[in-house]
């Protein structure tokens, strides 16, 4: 039985591995702008009281 278990196991994960989503690069550097962003307010405004 688990002879059968294991490759239908691996076809499984290459099949989910094959459809993850791809990655927009363009909407991912404006989140990291953003965040960027927000760090450094939040940084200057820490600064700023001590």
């Amino acid at each position: 039985m688990h002879i059968l278990i294991f490759p239908a196991g691996f076809i499984l994960w290459y099949l989910a591995y094959e459809a993850k989503p791809i990655i927009n690069d363009e909407v991912t550097l404006r989140w990291e702008e953003k965040n960027t962003n927000k760090r450094n307010k939040l940084l200057n405004i820490i600064n700023e009281s001590f």
